[in-house]
């Protein structure tokens, strides 16, 4: 009998969440969020935290007055409710003439259909950075007549106006690459067509500009996009216009520092991996290159060469991240021993037909493979993670990935690999994402028997941003194990790295150069013993 485990993941694109899923037979069915059956494995989720203010139950004792709550907070948004819970339902012209805000501004009151909650609704938002006072008095009355036990006396405080930052997608040290895009990111959601009015690039150029929610009802993150590359050796500033810009809610926009940049000369060699002077244990290693801009294909594959042992090497070549990595995968295995040469002659072009700066080389040595264990440490569980030392094993698996290493079933990391993707940095773990998000996502489905990116009408990007974290960059990954120990968590990243011949989406998450981060969330339910695992990536 075999065991099964179900996957999913998101793309790390911006503005863009996918799924992919895989069957028992490995076939791939891109149209379908379904689960993914495999042999033993873990399971990656995703989870969002949800949290709010409990009403007062429901009092039926026709002896007892009404009692009531005010439900409040601090750093309220602009256009937030205020909200008054009572134990009965209420005689709302009593309630109405009874209720004091200080300061006095305008606002609605509004009733739910129990005639229990009255929510008091600005108009057209409150001010910012301000703190009010609300009293109900003893005058107020419920249905039968009957006044309050007692006044409600309770306060609420406005946090900040709308915030955004604008950042540049390509930076290169202190300058861009000519093909760099924009982004602004909010603090709440913003129209779009505020920022087609408001957002300036200068000296002017013809743009595209876009946001992250289609449907242009949550887009907190804008992308300019030039529709030709940037002029080279050139300085640019893009600025918002924060005269009469409002968010969603109404509210006024604070004033947005403009962002100088200056685009790159020539096209030059930013580095080769294996970095120059080092050494590889990986017999399959990947040659790689990259470059201050994107370059021209064809020309710059013509002028790269990668030598072993004296004699030049084939393989398959492919490009990345937009034209500025180039990788080589060798046709046949290195021998231990030998020294490799890669080299970029001067014939390289950029895309707008510059030639290279100069010629570039490095070399690396390749040296006996090597396996080391990762350790299970065993954690310290806590009320706020149960699973943690799961969550911290699965991080350091996911780092043996991702920095060149390969996870073997044993659970080791093995210098000798299958990659088809540079290595890169190694990911940091988040606590607050892991608690804010990741957690409280897998537990709703294991909880609830559910394996998908979008469940309640959310996405991976919108669970992050209503936390904090606004940047496009993100990606994630998803999956279904049979337990969360040792065992599970292998099975999980196995699973995804054997992705590595066709840079699937969840290679590719683990592989994609610009997320720095990540939140763990590991939960097996005390309800259903279900288990999830989800990976949020983040790269802000």
């Amino acid at each position: 009998m075999h065991k099964i485990v179900a996957t999913a993941m998101a793309l790390p694109a911006l503005a863009q969440t996918y799924v992919s899923t895989l069957g028992s037979t490995f076939r791939r069915q891109p149209a379908q969020r379904k689960a993914v059956a495999i042999g033993l494995v873990a399971v990656l989720v995703i989870g969002t935290l949800v949290t709010g203010a409990a009403a007062l139950a429901p009092s039926n004792d026709p002896t007892l007055g009404p009692t009531g709550t005010i439900v409040g907070g601090i750093d309220m948004a602009p256009n937030a409710p205020f909200q008054i819970h009572f134990t009965k339902a209420m005689d709302q012209g009593s309630v109405s003439q009874s209720v004091r805000l200080s300061p006095a501004t305008s606002y609605r009151q509004v009733w739910d259909g129990s005639g229990r909650v009255l929510s008091l609704l600005p108009n057209p938002v409150w001010a910012p950075y301000t703190y009010y006072a609300v009293a109900i008095d003893a005058s107020a009355r419920d249905q039968d007549g009957r006044a309050m036990n007692s006044p409600i006396q309770s306060s609420f405080q406005t946090g900040s106006r709308t915030a955004a930052q604008i950042t540049a997608t390509i930076p290169s040290g202190a300058q861009v690459a000519p093909t760099t895009a924009f982004q602004i990111s909010f603090t709440r959601p913003v129209k779009l067509v505020t920022v087609m009015l408001k957002l300036v690039i200068t000296p002017e150029v013809p743009v595209t500009i876009t946001g992250n929610d289609a449907a242009d009802q949550t887009s907190q993150v804008f992308t300019l996009t030039p529709k030709s590359i940037l002029a080279a050796d050139t300085s640019y500033s893009v600025h918002f216009v924060n005269q009469d810009a409002l968010d969603t809610t109404g509210s006024t926009i604070q004033p947005v520092t403009s962002l100088q940049v200056h685009t790159l000369a020539a096209a030059k060699v930013v580095r080769f991996r294996p970095f120059d002077r080092g050494y590889a244990f990986d017999p399959n290693q990947p040659v790689s290159v990259r470059f201050t801009t994107p370059m021209d294909t064809t020309a710059t594959t013509a002028a790269f060469s990668v030598e072993a042992g004296g004699h030049l090497i084939g393989g398959q070549t492919y490009w990345v991240e937009n034209d500025t990595v180039l990788v080589m995968l060798p046709a046949t295995p290195f021998i231990v021993g030998q020294r490799v040469i890669a080299r970029v002659s001067k014939a390289a072009k950029s895309a707008d037909g510059r030639a290279i700066a100069s010629e570039a080389m490095a070399s690396f040595n390749i040296a006996r493979p090597e396996v080391k264990n990762i350790p299970w440490t065993g954690g310290a569980a806590s009320s706020s993670s149960p699973w943690y030392a799961s969550e911290v094993y699965y991080l350091r698996l996911v780092n043996c990935t991702r920095t060149g290493g390969w996870v073997t079933p044993s659970g080791a990391c093995s210098t000798s690999t299958h990659h088809t993707m540079p290595a890169q940095n190694p990911l940091t773990l988040d606590r607050g994402i892991s608690n804010l998000v990741s957690r409280p996502y897998a537990k709703y489905m294991a909880d609830n028997k559910l394996l998908d990116h979008f469940l309640n009408g959310t996405t991976p990007h919108y669970r992050l941003s209503a936390q904090g974290w606004t940047s496009g960059n993100n990606g994630e990954n998803i999956a279904k194990p049979g337990s969360g120990g040792k065992a599970g968590m292998v099975a999980v990243e196995i699973f995804f790295q054997n992705e590595s011949p066709c840079r699937c989406e969840h290679y590719l998450n683990i592989m994609y150069p610009y997320f720095h981060t990540a939140g763990i969330g590991v939960w097996v339910s005390s309800k259903t013993h279900m288990t999830r695992v989800v990976m949020d990536f983040y790269g802000g």
